[in-house]
Formats: C-alpha cells, sequence, structure tokens
C-alpha cells in the first residue's frame, strides 16, 4: 500500500506519504505549508495514530516551514515525531555543536523539545553522498539534492534569508513582492513555442538548498523534489536513468518550485518517464505553476500522463478538452464539494 495526500499547503507544500502492509504502516510528512495551513491538517494529523516516523523540512521558505513551527509550537499536537530531517545552520557547514543562529526558530524547537534530528544521517546533513540509514521494510529512500557545494553557499547569508522568511524571534515573514500574473491561455496556449523556451535556472540561495528524495517501495517510485535546483535533480537523475535504458520510470513526481520554469527543464523531463505530475499550489503570491512548466511537461511529459492539482483552480486552467486530447493527459483536482487544497490518491 502506498497512499500519497496533497493537502492545503497555500501557496507552498504540505505532502504527506503514507506506506506499509498488512503488519506495518509508516508516514512521512513532507513540509508544513504556510502557519494558516496548520489548523487545517490538524484532522488529518489527528488520524496517523500519533506517530509521524519522518518529518522532512525541505528548507527555509516561509510557504513550507511556517506550518512545520506551527505544528511543533502546538501544546496539543496529536503526533510523536520520530526524525525530524532539515539543514540548519551547522549542517551547511557539515560543523558540530548546535546552536540556533539569532535565535532562529526552528533550530531553536528542535532543541529545546529534544526532537531526533537527522538521526538518519548520523546528526550531519542530509545531502547527496551523505550515508542514510533507512528503514529495513523493503522500501529504500535516497536524497537526489542538496549537494555540499549547495549547502555552503547558504551560509553566508543563513540570518538575512531565515530574517526574510520568519524564523527569526521579532521579524515577521518579508512579505514577497507582488509578481505579475501570467496571462493564461487556455486552449489557444502555445505549448510548442512556450516548451521550447529557454531554460533558465532558479537562483534562490534557499530553493537550490532543498532536499529533494527518490522513494521505492514495492516496484514504485516516488521523486519529492521541494524547490529544488533542476540542474542539481538532473546529476542524480541520470545515471539511474542511463541504468535504466535512458528514461527512469517513476509513478509520481513532485514539480519542483510548485511548477516554475526555473525548476523544470526538458532535459530532466527526457529523463524520466512519469505517469503522474503533482501540482501543489493554490497560486498565491507568485500565480504558479506557470505556463512555461506547464507546457513543458504537455510536450515533454510523456504520451500518457496525469496532473493532478490539489486546488480547484489552478487544474480549471488546464484542464482544457483540447489540450487533453492532443497532448495525452487529464487533470485531477479536489471534488466541488471536497476541501480545496487536499487531494489523496493510492499507488
Amino acid at each position: 500500500m502506498i497512499r500519497f495526500t496533497m493537502m492545503p499547503g497555500q501557496d507552498g507544500d504540505c505532502l504527506l506519504l503514507e506506506y506499509g502492509d498488512d503488519t506495518f504502516v509508516r508516514r512521512i510528512l513532507v513540509d508544513g505549508g504556510r502557519a494558516g495551513t496548520y489548523p487545517l491538517i490538524k484532522p488529518v494529523l489527528a488520524g496517523l495514530d500519533g506517530l509521524v516516523d519522518v518529518l522532512v523540512v525541505t528548507h527555509v521558505d516561509q510557504d513550507h516551514i511556517l506550518g512545520v513551527l506551527a505544528l511543533l509550537n502546538d501544546p496539543e499536537r496529536s503526533v510523536e515525531i520520530g526524525d525530524v530531517w532539515f539543514n540548519g545552520f551547522d549542517h551547511l557547514l557539515d560543523a558540530e555543536g548546535f546552536g540556533a543562529q539569532d535565535g532562529e526558530k526552528l533550530t531553536s524547537a528542535l532543541l529545546a523539545q529534544k526532537v531526533p534530528w537527522n538521526d538518519a544521517f548520523g546528526g550531519r546533513g542530509a545531502e547527496v553522498g551523505r550515508q542514510l540509514g533507512w528503514f529495513d521494510d523493503g522500501s529504500t529512500m535516497e536524497v537526489l539534492s542538496p549537494d555540499r557545494r549547495q549547502l555552503e553557499r547558504l551560509a553566508p547569508v543563513w540570518v538575512k534569508e531565515c530574517a526574510a522568511h520568519g524564523l527569526i524571534p521579532g521579524r515577521d515573514p518579508d512579505e514577497p513582492p507582488a509578481v505579475p500574473g501570467f496571462e493564461h491561455f487556455g486552449g489557444a496556449v502555445d505549448v510548442e513555442r512556450l516548451a521550447a523556451t529557454p531554460f533558465k535556472a532558479d537562483t534562490s540561495p534557499t530553493n537550490v538548498t532543498s532536499i529533494g528524495l527518490l522513494f521505492e517501495f514495492e516496484d514504485r517510485r516516488i521523486v519529492l523534489t521541494g524547490d529544488a535546483d533542476d540542474r542539481r535533480l538532473v546529476e542524480s537523475i541520470r545515471p539511474r536513468a542511463e541504468a535504466a535504458g535512458g528514461r527512469l520510470h517513476v509513478d509520481v513526481l513532485k514539480v519542483a518550485h510548485h511548477g516554475s520554469g526555473r525548476n523544470l527543464s526538458n532535459e530532466l523531463l527526457g529523463l524520466l518517464d512519469c505517469d503522474r505530475y503533482l501540482i501543489s499550489t493554490s497560486g498565491a503570491r507568485h500565480d504558479h505553476p506557470d505556463d512555461i512548466a506547464m507546457s513543458r511537461i504537455l510536450r515533454h511529459g510523456g504520451a500518457r500522463k496525469e496532473i493532478v492539482f490539489n486546488y480547484r483552480d489552478r487544474a480549471a486552467l488546464w484542464d482544457v478538452t483540447s489540450l487533453k486530447n492532443r497532448f495525452g493527459y487529464t487533470v485531477t483536482a479536489p471534488e466541488p464539494d471536497a476541501q480545496d487544497g487536499l487531494v489523496t490518491f493510492e499507488l
């Protein structure tokens, strides 16, 4: 059994992966969305038998981490956490002796509550090439990103970035500047032209440190990306694709950075044979997914594919019969009478 739930992370990510059989169930929570996400997911967490085996905090951006802070600071939280995967300041430098730079809130909470932190990595950074201790249950987990160089580059601006994302006491999160809305063309979109747009990589110092993961269980593969650097993902996936004959079959790809054209290249799509693409965003603040990323998926994401949106209005932009017929895809979104932002499926 593999069950995947996209939860209402607003413009961020909040994802729950559950897997197991008749003898066990494990649960992996990836990010917590914004602070307003936590009240919406409390009923889901209350049904998890009191334990999240692994909580992955992919990086420090507020649309991924503020809901995690709300969870940890809830005195009535319904779940204990087996291990938190999060790269704090000392992990950037591969140093020991943890302390919270300028009182950075997540590090402070983990230390104060004595929550297991990166135990799977021997207390060191979650990064490419680091030995990972995983459950002996027939599943595997591999780290696809970040690498040591990417982590080290964040260190000089760590406090500045943490302050911007609401992690320094006494500082509210910076409100990102308004982004001009993308013009969504519906059935008239020029997919070929947009898909061929030259790739320009994301330069955010925090996004490139996102923890990206490859999970496998019972011959199913799931790629989890946070806001990861496309080039790092390509480098990690290429040898696996070559070993598989050119394209690595994956059942699920969580599209990086909520469907940004700066985090999804045709090169990456060409290395994958993917059944489902997940678009996790309400579209607030940055109007994701953008038309370039979506066009690349339509044009280069395989002859038959499912695109899963966790917000109905994002799905409606691409639930266009002429495009679906031409590019061989289906659209899944919350039902009209269901909670927007919440989608569950099984593999």
